[in-house]
């Protein structure tokens, strides 16, 4: 009988004695596909309904959605389950398939066979392969002729039809991809393993050791590097081991995260690792030797690797975990833990490769190495010997700077992210930049700091990141970055795209705000404060957000990113800002623009923090320079920053309850006009915490009785008001 009739001898009678795979893999895919989408279909049946009379579902039509559910059924739900039998066919027909290779008798009596070796790992492969594509495609094709016929059903077109196949072929080659993916890895744990012990253990350490390496040393950076900012391209790591990849796959397939051509090349770089995979175990069973059944792992290369990859990680994860338990980063209980794991692991592998339970000290250098190597790496992030977070280029090496803060913004949720100035921003001042860094490395900040990431790029066209903590007292250093026209632009700026999904805006002042639906205002209206406020912003930045003018009221609406991402967004309006004030007037709220009348008030209370009823006259006034921002020394200067929380203001309006006394009531008319023109008459913004020195809540009684709410800049209180209260003890 030739080579050739014998393969497909040799693929009928494998197949025989795997049934039960079959079987199993039919009841899954039964379970998965067909009763899933029955389980769906039964959920939808009042959104049917809905649809047959024309009702609209969640804001939108009823038909439309169905549709658009349909689809997504086999983007989301057949990926997740049909995942699930994806991999778990691969791990069952990867051990069973080849499990001839784990015993003598049986590898001798299948090596004795009139074919080739390569001809009998095709065999097996392909029937591994089938056992779980046949009945998946027998369930699969069935599951989407009911999606379709119920897309017809409601009425859907060709171009309808076409995204329901289009994602289901898509998502089929996604779990062919996954399953061979698993598939590959299983058979070269298979290949390097003469037993089910080894043949695990190998698989876990290829499977998940490249993630977990990366996993540990992203845990170093955290924990070691003050100055690391998170720019590891994670869906490119994701690719190193096949057991983290091929879920991962699943997860961006149910999302189409970053877009379908971004899918489509996770997908080809799985499927091209998936075929490596393959060939790796092929080449392995071809110089496979029969004695290697009821064996350990023999590989002298394979198995080295796999102990020096096991245990540099052990290693370092048990330096982590005993700094952990003892409550922080003590030297020597790393150095323990670190020892301690990385024998254990390295020992029980020696176990197990060998098969042997005396061979734990075997490998004794190897083993000193691995320690000695782990060791180094840990000391190396201990004591930042790369000059990571000092790292400081030379000023004609740096060619711009990009820097993004959350905390100098109007937006309150993060949008659109890949267009931030850290990425977009070209600043160039190469003066400015250096002045910049140099003083973010010198020295941990003290008491009051932002966070500030950065990146740096460099002539050579080389970038770094780094997240610098940078002192209040060094906020003359931001100025010129955060007032930079592309940072200012994306950080404040409004486009009329943003708030095509807006509805509403709402004014504020004094603690009271006003809301104006856009239907009855009329978007061109609100579009008109959006440019002016758009404008200002960018042509006087110092009017904007430094100490140049009052608060006189804040506008808030809701925006969208591109990303359908939404975001509340405060702006505060200051008397400094022309334009704004300007379309204020224009669209008839004008009354906005100007300061309330001080004519209405009738009393304004000024409060000082804390139980001060026995205190004396001297010990009041120093209380309250301190809290008004009026201290004089040094010391006192620090502690009215630590006050002030960067710019935040202080909140104390009266009350006795919590111990915040009127202390002093000013009712006099004059007085009353006098602080009047001193205060914000609005609730602070996000972007006024930075570059403004906050201020102190102040409670204001009108004649109406109505307790209004103000704000008294810090450091503008005349002297004459401090020693109103010491006559106060």
């Amino acid at each position: 009988m030739t080579s050739k009739n014998f393969f497909f001898k040799v693929m009928r009678e494998d197949l025989r004695h795997k049934i039960w795979m079959l079987a199993l893999s039919a009841l899954g895919s039964f379970l998965m596909l067909t009763v899933a989408w029955l389980i769906w279909r039964s959920n939808q049946a009042g959104v049917e309904e809905m649809a047959a009379e024309g009702i609209r579902f969640r804001g939108m039509d009823s038909r439309e959605y169905l549709i658009g559910e349909t689809v997504s059924f086999f983007r989301e739900y057949v990926s997740m389950t049909g995942g699930i039998v994806a991999i778990a066919g691969a791990v069952i027909t990867g051990l069973f398939g080849f499990r001839f290779v784990f015993h003598k008798n049986m590898v001798d009596a299948y090596h004795s066979l009139p074919v080739k070796r390569d001809a009998l790992f095709a065999s097996c492969f392909l029937n591994g392969f089938l056992l779980w594509f046949l009945p998946f495609i027998a369930f699969y094709l069935p599951t989407l002729a009911l999606a379709a016929g119920f897309l017809g059903k409601l009425g859907a077109g060709g171009e309808h039809m076409g995204r329901l196949f289009g994602a289901a072929a898509l998502t089929l080659a996604t779990l062919a991809t996954v399953f061979l993916l698993v598939y590959g890895l299983v058979l070269t744990a298979v290949m390097l393993s003469g037993n089910i012990l080894n043949t695990l253990v190998s698989m876990a350490i290829l499977g998940l050791g490249g993630i977990s390496a990366v996993g540990i040393l992203y845990a170093f950076f955290l924990s070691y590097m003050d100055r690391f900012y998170d720019m590891w391209n994670w869906s490119a790591l994701s690719h190193v081991s096949p057991l983290f990849a091929a879920p991962a796959l699943l997860y961006w397939r149910m999302g189409t995260e970053g877009g379908l051509g971004s899918f489509m090349g996770k997908l080809a770089v799985d499927f091209v690792l998936a075929a490596a995979l393959g060939c790796l175990a092929w080449l392995l069973y071809r110089r496979r030797a029969s004695e290697l059944a009821e064996q350990g792992v023999k590989n002298r290369a394979a198995k080295t690797l796999m102990k020096i990859l096991a245990g540099i990680v052990a290693g370092m994860c048990g330096w982590m975990l005993f700094q952990l338990f003892v409550g922080g980063q003590m030297l020597a209980w790393g150095i323990f833990g670190l020892t301690l794991s990385a024998l254990l692991c390295l020992g029980v592998l020696n176990i197990i490769f060998s098969m042997d339970f005396k061979a734990f000290f075997t490998h004794k250098r190897q083993m000193a190495a691995v320690l000695a190597v782990t060791l180094l790496i840990s000391f190396a992030f201990n004591w930042d010997w790369m000059g990571y977070d000092d790292y400081l280029p030379e000023k004609e090496e740096i060619a711009e700077i990009g820097v993004w803060t959350g905390e100098f913004s109007n937006r309150y949720t993060l949008v659109d992210f890949q267009d931030s100035p850290l990425f977009r921003m070209r600043f160039q001042d190469t003066d400015a930049i250096y002045a910049y860094l140099e003083r973010a490395i010198e020295e941990e900040p003290r008491g009051v700091w932002i966070n500030l990431p950065t990146r740096v790029t460099l002539k050579s066209g080389r970038s770094y990141y780094r997240r610098y903590c940078i002192d209040s007292r060094d906020k003359d250093l931001l100025w010129p970055l955060l007032s930079h026209e592309e940072y200012v632009e994306y950080a404040f700026c409004i486009s009329q795209e943003m708030l095509e999904r807006c509805e509403k805006f709402e004014l504020q002042r004094q603690g009271y705000g006003e809301v104006f639906s856009l239907r009855d205002f009329g978007p061109e209206a609100f579009w008109t404060i959006i440019q002016a406020y758009n404008r200002d912003v960018l042509e006087n930045p110092e009017g904007a957000f430094q100490d140049k003018g009052r608060r006189l009221a804040s506008l808030e609406f809701n925006a969208w990113g591109r990303a359908e991402i939404s975001t509340m967004v405060r702006i505060s309006i200051y008397d400094t800002m022309e334009h704004t004030l300007e379309a204020l007037e224009d669209v008839g709220l004008g009354e906005w623009a100007a300061p309330p009348d001080p004519g209405e008030i009738t009393a304004i209370s000024l409060s000082l923090p804390g139980n001060y009823e026995e205190m004396t006259a001297e010990e009041m006034t120093d209380l309250a320079r301190k809290y008004y921002g009026l201290a004089g020394d040094q010391e006192d200067q620090e502690e009215q920053e630590k006050a002030e929380l960067f710019g935040e203001t202080i909140q104390a309006t009266p009350d006795r309850e919590f111990g915040l006394l009127p202390a002093l009531e000013i009712t006099d008319r004059a007085l009353i006009e006098e602080l009047w023109a001193l205060m914000d008459y609005s609730d602070p913004c996000r972007s006024d915490s930075l570059f403004r020195e906050g201020g102190v809540e102040v409670s204001c009684l009108d004649r109406e009785g109505n307790s209004l709410r103000c704000y008294l800049p810090m450091g503008v209180l005349p002297e004459k008001y401090i020693l109103m209260f010491g006559d106060c003890s």
